[in-house]
């Protein structure tokens, strides 16, 4: 067991994009920050993610650029928060209203802890459900962070777009970079006049849609 502990944590590095840091637990007394910057603090062991694949790391490059255009207001709902991460990294950004659901009440419960890892506790509303549950009609959002898989993102486009305020943003990831044309032509027509964007790490890819 201390061998596969000290293996992953071989593997886990810090990382950081724009002001945000993602920093391992064991590293939180060495790691510095400069003024201004604000880290999340991470422990692997708890699976569900950990920031290092590259469809977190797209779906966080998104959340930064969106902030530092100065767009931290109203809400972001993680859909399929997993390890929560993505709606710690909101909040550390600056917005106030997040929330993350998963139809794993493991991935929920593992969420909370990385909340409270954080001095988060109860910060975020995380709850179990899923893309329907999770996304009433009505809901509105000005910011949807979807890092699941492109069959599921295909198959729940209403509950998807629609959730998304005007001049909002939809980010799905967790897309292989050989489906990423399938996804932005399943939500080409519920997305018309819409700005479409995608992007590609290694054999990783995301979509962003901003509504008019």
């Amino acid at each position: 067991d201390q061998d596969w502990r000290d293996s992953y944590k071989a593997h886990f590095k810090a990382w950081r994009c724009g002001r945000l840091h993602w920093v391992p637990i064991w590293e939180r007394a060495n790691h510095v920050l400069a003024a201004g910057e604000t880290a999340i603090w991470l422990d692997p062991g708890l699976a569900f993610g950990t920031g290092n694949h590259e469809t977190t790391r797209l779906c966080v490059e998104r959340l930064v650029a969106r902030a530092e255009a100065g767009g931290t207001g109203g809400r972001v709902i993680d859909a399929g928060c997993g390890s929560g991460i993505l709606a710690l990294s909101a909040l550390r950004l600056g917005w106030k209203d997040v929330a993350g659901f998963d139809n794993d009440a493991e991935a929920v419960r593992v969420s909370e802890e990385n909340a409270a890892l954080n001095d988060l506790a109860g910060a975020v509303r995380f709850s179990t459900a899923d893309l329907v549950t999770g996304l009433p009609a009505g809901t509105q959002a000005e910011v949807v962070l979807a890092n699941i898989q492109a069959d599921v993102l295909m198959r729940f486009v209403p509950e998807l777009t629609g959730a998304v305020a005007p001049g909002g943003l939809l980010v799905l990831s967790g897309i292989l970079a050989h489906e990423n044309a399938a996804v932005r032509a399943a939500f080409a027509a519920a997305t018309a006049g819409w700005t479409v964007e995608h992007r590609e790490m290694g054999e990783w890819s995301d979509v962003a849609l901003t509504r008019p």
